[in-house]
C-alpha cells in the first residue's frame, strides 16, 4: 500500500521544522474508557482544540516505511496547558502489503478506532466530515499527572494490536505556531484519496475529464492503475 507515501512525506516535512519531544512507546497505565464516555465541563481541565481553535486529525499507512512505535509531540504537555488551544493528531501506521481489493475496509476499519476507544480521563469528539478530533482533558488527568506520551501510547497500543499493523508512529501538537493549516490541507487529500479508493473499489465509473476526485488522481501515483485495473474486471 503505497497510495498514502507522498502525503506521508508532506506530513514528514510539515512536522520537521519544529523541535519536538520523542518518546518510545510503553504499555501505557491508562484504560480504554469506551467510545461512550463523557466528561462534563464541570470535570473538564481544558480541551485540545476547543474554543474555535486550529484542530485537524488525520491517519495514513503505508507498506513502505517503517517506524520505530514513537510519539513525538510538539508543544506543550498536559501539565503546562492551562486553557483550550490549537490541537494536531497524526497517526501513521506501517501495514502488511494489503490486497488493493480489501484497502479501503482495511483502512476504515483503522479509522474506526477513533470513534471507539479512548483512553480514561479524557473524551474524544471526533468529524471525519472536518477532519477535526476535539479532545476534552479531565481535571482527574491533570491531578493524577498524566502526560500527552500516556494518552498516545494507549492509543497506539490499540493500533499495534491490529494484525496488519506492523508498526506506529503518533504526532501530538500543541504548538501554536505549527502550520496547521498546512496540515489540514494535506489531511483533505488523504481523506480524498480514500474516498477516491471506495469509488474505484465499488467499480464506480465516471468520466475523469468531469469527476470531482480527478486531482487526487493525477496527483496520487497508483490511483489511475488502479482505477484501470478495476474496471476491466
Amino acid at each position: 500500500m503505497q497510495l498514502y507515501d507522498g502525503f506521508i512525506s508532506q506530513i514528514n516535512g510539515l512536522i520537521g521544522r519544529r523541535p519536538a519531544i520523542t518518546v518510545d512507546y510503553f504499555p501505557s497505565r491508562l484504560k480504554n474508557a469506551g467510545k461512550n464516555n463523557v466528561l462534563f465541563l464541570n470535570e473538564t481541565a481544558f480541551e485540545l482544540g476547543g474554543s474555535g481553535e486550529k484542530c485537524v486529525s488525520t491517519l495514513a499507512v503505508t507498506s513502505s516505511f517503517k517506524y520505530s512505535n514513537r510519539t513525538y509531540i510538539l508543544g506543550n504537555d498536559i501539565k503546562n496547558i492551562k486553557a483550550d488551544c490549537p490541537f494536531a493528531k497524526v497517526v501513521l501506521l506501517e501495514i502488511e502489503d494489503i490486497d488493493e481489493e480489501n484497502a479501503f475496509d482495511r483502512i476504515k476499519q483503522l479509522e474506526q478506532i477513533r470513534y471507539s476507544f479512548c483512553p480514561e480521563g479524557f473524551m474524544s469528539r471526533a468529524s471525519a466530515i472536518s477532519m477535526r478530533e476535539q479532545i476534552r482533558v479531565g481535571k482527574r488527568a491533570v491531578k493524577d499527572k498524566i502526560s500527552l506520551a500516556d494518552y498516545a501510547n494507549c492509543i497506539m497500543g490499540e493500533y499495534l494490536r491490529n494484525p496488519i499493523v506492523k508498526s506506529a508512529e503518533i504526532i501530538l501538537v500543541t504548538d501554536r505556531d505549527f502550520d496547521y493549516d498546512g496540515l489540514i490541507s494535506v489531511a483533505e487529500k488523504i481523506k480524498d484519496t480514500t474516498s477516491a479508493l471506495s469509488h474505484i473499489l465499488d467499480n464506480v465509473l465516471f468520466d475523469c475529464k468531469n469527476c470531482n476526485l480527478k486531482e487526487i488522481c493525477d496527483e496520487v501515483e497508483g490511483m489511475k492503475e488502479l482505477h484501470i485495473k478495476t474496471a476491466n474486471k
